[in-house]
Parts: C-alpha cells; sequence; structure tokens
C-alpha cells in the first residue's frame, strides 16, 4: 500500500518538475538512491543537513520543507491520534496531505465534488425513508 507524506509529495512533485531523476537527485544531494526512493515512497525522511542540500538543489523554502518533514514525523510518532487532536478522522489522511497540493481551483472544484456526492447520497437516504414498507 503506498504511503502518503507531506514531504514525500513535495519531493516527487519538485523531481518531476525538474525532470530529475532519484539515482540523479542521490548524486547531486550525496546520499543513496535508496535512500531517496525511501523518501519518495513516505517510509523515509531526510536529516536536516540533506534537507538543506535538496532545497539548494530543488530551489525549496527550507522553512516550508522542514514543516513538512516535522508534521509527517508527528504523524509516525501519534499515529492516528495525531489527526484525531486536530479534530479530523484519521481515515482522511491521504486527503488531508494532498490537499495541500492543490491549487485554491481545484480544492473549490473538490469541494464542489465532494458536496454533489453528499446531496447524493442524502437524496438516497431520503428516498429509501419516502417508500412504503414492501408487504
Amino acid at each position: 500500500m503506498e504511503q502518503f507524506g507531506f514531504f514525500s509529495e513535495q519531493l516527487a512533485i519538485s523531481m518531476a518538475q525538474e525532470g530529475i531523476t532519484s539515482k540523479a537527485l542521490a548524486a547531486r544531494v550525496g546520499c543513496s538512491y535508496e535512500h531517496v526512493r525511501r523518501m519518495l515512497l513516505g517510509t523515509g525522511l531526510p536529516s536536516l543537513p540533506l534537507l538543506r542540500r535538496l532545497c539548494g538543489v530543488l530551489g525549496w523554502s527550507e522553512r516550508k520543507v522542514h514543516k513538512f518533514v516535522v508534521l509527517d514525523r508527528e504523524r509516525r510518532e501519534f499515529g492516528d491520534a495525531f489527526w484525531r487532536v486536530q479534530g479530523m478522522d484519521p481515515r482522511g489522511d491521504g486527503v488531508y496531505i494532498l490537499w495541500a497540493f492543490l491549487t485554491k481551483e481545484e480544492r473549490q472544484y473538490f469541494t464542489e465534488w465532494f458536496r454533489f456526492i453528499a446531496a447524493r447520497r442524502q437524496e438516497k437516504v431520503e428516498t429509501k425513508q419516502a417508500l412504503p414498507p414492501v408487504t
């Protein structure tokens, strides 16, 4: 099963935008290909020195990406409690992470789509309740 992570999504997006492979990135930042692969899979996180080198190569804001690393570490450490403390359902983990990478227009589109799905579900419930009992 694919894991989601704030940092891994940022890394994958940036690598695609730069057209850089895992092997090429590993060579440029001085780490192993395997470590880059684990970071992309969401199973590994960079140390602070590696994060700084990644920021230099990929043109990231160190503050923004460091926040992603911290969030991912907290998610690992606290598990579902990470989301529950924030009043969020842990089952939405992937949605919450990917939401951070959408544009304002994309968020609006998906919000309307979710509303449509919820309204449709409500219509089905109301229709079911309005039907006479089968005898």
